[in-house]
């Protein structure tokens, strides 16, 4: 893992960039991996999920939710599937499968043996303090299913089409994105209207980032993957 940023003043928010990770290293119970990063105050998870669209089965293509503009952080984001870890989990791998099951209905059963890791300065919603955060990436393997059939329409800056993905009350839409479209989502700005296509900065490079892991997955070996037990 590369050396934290201390620079609280930092444009980006970062205090660390994105980079992978043994996920092996962190499928662990959730108290040991606080003991792993000391300091950071508040963990979530990611689910990142690639498919193809059936007229374009070569071109890659990541599932990302809208996030609700109403009492949320972030609001009308893009981002993967992903939230903070419950009571239940037991590692932050069972976090990121519960999350994609409850956001998007795909409950995944393997995640690729390499993950993502970002660290990031964050202002709490409710208290105004600013607080580190660690967002944990973890790339769902084996999907075969060809299922991106809701895409980015740039004409009319929203998506079209139908797919089998079924979007939690807490999301506002769904949408499978290029590598290229990912690249040239807009910027979240705290204030002011928000691009029809905004990204966070750090979630967008993860997810970038998870583009070229996924690609290098397919042709290098890796740690194993990891099964996930649903409970």
């Amino acid at each position: 893992m590369s050396m934290e940023m201390t620079n609280t003043a930092s444009p980006s928010g970062y205090r660390s960039f994105p980079e992978s990770i043994d996920a092996g290293i962190i499928n662990i119970p959730l108290h040991r991996l606080r003991e792993l990063f000391l300091d950071i105050q508040r963990f979530t998870a990611m689910a990142i999920i690639f498919t193809c669209h059936p007229d374009s089965p070569t071109e890659l293509r990541v599932l990302l939710i809208k996030r609700n503009g109403k009492n949320s952080s972030w609001g009308n984001t893009w981002e993967p599937a992903g939230g903070g870890p419950d009571d239940e989990d037991r590692t932050i791998l069972d976090s990121a499968a519960r999350e994609s099951g409850e956001e998007t209905q795909i409950w995944p059963s393997r995640f690729t043996g390499m993950a993502l890791s970002c660290a990031f300065y964050h202002t709490d919603r409710k208290t105004g303090n600013l607080v580190i955060m660690r967002t944990l990436g973890f790339i769902i393997d084996h999907n075969e299913e060809t299922m991106a059939g809701r895409v980015w329409s740039h004409e009319m800056k929203q998506p079209l089409g139908q797919d089998s993905v079924k979007i939690s009350q807490e999301h506002l839409d769904h949408c499978w994105f290029t590598e290229e479209e990912v690249r040239k989502a807009a910027l979240y700005q705290d204030a002011g209207p928000q691009e029809p296509f905004t990204m966070l900065l750090a979630k967008k490079d993860m997810v970038l980032l998870a583009f070229e892991l996924f690609r290098r997955n397919q042709h290098q070996e890796w740690p194993p993957s990891i099964k996930i037990i649903r409970s």
